[in-house]
């Protein structure tokens, strides 16, 4: 008994040997591909495409190779909602320079990827490129998202969306401008938090320039900026036009425009040089980015963290520059500046991750930033002006806002500040920072919404008057009217920070 005991166990030691084999042909592994991490040129060539591992990684997919292909880029996620994660890729493929996106869809019966229909798009550089999903139009359904920059310098954005009726993926918007595409997200109830209802979809904003025709009969991008705000139509199943907005330049002097926007990366990038801070957030937290155009750096601050980016590349467009940059400490992890001219001392800026991922927290770095320096924001006051804002604030005037919600008194070192029926009480100095004069305020009531300190600049006005009989128009300081504007201090000088800025006007008793 025991010796045929014995050899059924070999016997059976030989064969899971022989039968039980891992199978290494199930699928096409493949690494993916990118340029080199330090390139500065705007162009890329035949050598930054070369194959490397981030971090030493293999990325693999499961979605099978043709023989012309180049595996780009590879992303996980279930867009067709049955639970399973599904697999997109990107690829190039040979005699092509743009990409190819490839999505495969999981079979559970079989344990294999289904190759959809190929997504041609019309990028070819992978830094400016982006590829990710998340739940758009609010029904717990995943929608594909790519984005980039095509070779003609536009800025381009597609989103696709599963149809199960087509058993498909279907275009449901298509976007394409010279300045900035985004999407605007915004808080979801938490029943939709915990799948129980619908959520708000997301609105996409397209910001371009306006088109306008030459002396020479051609279109060209003018000096104005149109806004369009697309919605979600769920009866046409796609994103249609919902609100266009025309901004002017007028803020915009011509010939800082011109000085800024000479055609070349350095001046652009002299204009960005220092530090910038966001002028509103929501959770109450600064935000600054400081450019080091010189170092090739760009540094976001956010209370007592910073990240530091490598300026890898940077590539000019209307009213703005791309600026793409890699992580100084995590290499894979790639972000794209898209910085919009707004003023001469104010800009745009939108990122975005390259990393096959939706980051929320990219979101609370977009905005409008402002330079750290009053100089274009305050003209200096003359000595004449330097004694006279105690003069006209104090007394028994009351100043108040145009519309009349919010009005202050300052009296004795005492100042008492009204808004939405109730009322600010504390005490009041003035000092000399700099060239600026500056209201510091401490509040000693409950109810506080004033900042702690402020500029304080008088308004201007423009009167008539007759010179040797000609009639002529003159700007003079208007008395009756003054700014506020919240500022944080320094020793030596202020800047300009968040807060709401009030401009009063004297009024009666």
């Amino acid at each position: 008994m025991f010796i045929i005991i014995a050899i059924l166990l070999g016997a059976g030691f030989l064969a899971s040997k022989k039968f039980i084999k891992k199978n290494n042909n199930t699928a096409v592994r493949a690494k993916i591909v990118t340029p080199k991490g330090s390139q500065t040129t705007d162009t890329e060539t035949d050598t930054d495409r070369v194959t490397s591992d981030f971090n030493s990684e293999n990325f693999d997919t499961f979605i099978t190779l043709k023989n012309n292909e180049t595996l780009i880029n590879t992303i996980t996620l279930d867009f067709n909602n049955d639970g399973y994660d599904d697999e997109v890729i990107t690829v190039r493929k040979t005699g092509s320079e743009n990409f190819t996106i490839v999505p495969g869809l999981f079979n559970p019966d079989t344990a294999d990827y289904e190759r959809l229909e190929d997504i041609p798009t019309t990028i070819s550089k992978i830094r400016t490129f982006s590829l990710s999903g998340m739940d758009l139009i609010g029904d717990h359904c995943n929608s594909l998202i790519y984005q980039g920059v095509a070779e003609d310098e536009n800025y381009v954005m597609q989103i696709f969306l599963w149809d199960e009726s087509e058993n498909s993926i279907i275009n449901i918007g298509d976007f394409v401008s010279d300045g900035t595409i985004f999407i605007q997200q915004t808080e979801r109830s938490d029943s939709y938090q915990l799948s129980l209802s619908k959520g708000e979809s997301f609105s996409v904003w397209v910001y371009e320039s306006e088109k306008i025709i030459d002396e020479n009969g051609n279109i060209v991008a003018g000096q104005n900026q149109i806004q369009k705000e697309y919605k979600w139509n769920a009866g046409s199943g796609k994103y249609e036009l919902a609100n266009e907005i025309k901004v002017t330049a007028g803020r915009l002097a011509a010939n800082e425009l011109s000085r800024i926007q000479d055609g070349t990366v350095e001046t652009f990038a002299a204009f960005l040089d220092g530090l910038w801070y966001k002028t509103s957030n929501e959770d109450n937290v600064i935000r600054y980015i400081y450019y080091n155009y010189d170092k090739k750096e760009i540094i976001l601050l956010q209370s007592d963290s910073q990240e530091v980016y490598e300026w890898d590349d940077s590539k000019l467009r209307h009213n703005g520059i791309y600026l793409y940059t890699v992580n100084s400490d995590i290499t894979n992890l790639q972000r794209r500046f898209d910085v919009l001219l707004i003023s001469t001392d104010e800009i745009k800026i939108t990122l975005y991750d390259s990393i096959g991922l939706v980051i929320k927290q990219s979101s609370e770095w977009d905005g409008q930033y402002k330079k750290m320096s009053l100089q274009s924001s305050f003209e200096e006051a003359d000595d004449e002006e330097k004694n006279r804002f105690l003069v006209e604030l104090e007394g028994d005037t009351v100043w108040s806002t145009v519309d009349g919600i919010n009005s202050i008194n300052l009296n004795d070192s005492r100042y008492t500040f009204l808004f939405d029926d109730m009322q600010e009480e504390g005490l009041y100095s003035m000092m000399e920072i700099g060239s600026y004069n500056v209201l510091a305020l401490r509040a000693t009531s409950f109810n506080t919404v004033l900042n702690e300190f402020y500029a304080l600049e008088f308004g201007t006005k423009t009167i008539t008057e007759t010179v040797k009989k000609q009639t002529i128009e003159k700007t003079v300081t208007d008395y009756d009217t003054i700014t506020f504007t919240p500022v944080k201090i320094t020793p030596t000088d202020c800047f300009a920070t968040e807060g709401k800025v009030y401009t009063f006007t004297r009024t009666s008793e």
